[in-house]
């Protein structure tokens, strides 16, 4: 276990009994409400810009801030801060670039006009109003479908590496390194 300069208080170590998928999930379920709701606040405040666009822009934003709750509640402080930043900074970039290529390709092919009408057509038992008989379907406002899975896509990619860069072995790195 690396060490948890953070997380030395008895109090504290209750974090390190937990798994360290449930931390993690945990943690990403709080960064993701906090982003998606940032995200659909932009997507409001500034319609006329795509959504790809303030995805990219309020993720690179989100890059420093989730690492921060990653290192308290996961992984514990690293030593040197910056580095470890610096370290996890690629996995945030692909992350936002995955993200915005598939907000923008989702924006494209119609996926919350496509999910919607499946749902409103399909399960009878929801609420969903009826379609504006007199827009198009496809004028219909909204990113919360495609925001979903977006969502589920980048959380598994930055899941998947940030495990692998936060929690090698001294002795693994330093082979890497030589």
């Amino acid at each position: 276990s690396p060490t948890l300069s953070f997380l030395d208080s008895p109090n504290q170590r209750i974090l390190l009994q937990l798994p360290l998928q449930f931390r993690f999930g945990v943690t990403g379920l709080m960064s993701n409400i906090l982003f998606m709701v940032v995200y659909n606040m932009a997507l409001e405040e500034i319609p006329q810009v795509p959504p790809s666009y303030i995805y990219a822009v309020v993720y690179f934003f989100f890059i420093p801030a989730s690492h921060l709750m990653v290192s308290l509640f996961v992984f514990g402080w690293p030593p040197r801060y910056f580095s470890s930043l610096m370290s996890n900074f690629p996995i945030g970039l692909t992350a936002l670039a995955l993200g915005g290529l598939l907000t923008a390709y989702l924006d494209q092919v119609g996926f919350n006009v496509y999910v919607a009408s499946y749902i409103r057509d399909f399960f009878t038992f929801t609420y969903m109003p009826p379609l504006d008989a007199r827009k198009a379907p496809h004028d219909e406002e909204g990113e919360f479908y495609s925001s979903l899975l977006v969502l589920m896509v980048t959380s598994l990619w930055t899941y998947i590496l940030s495990v692998y860069v936060n929690s090698r072995s001294p002795a693994k790195s330093h082979k890497k390194e030589l």
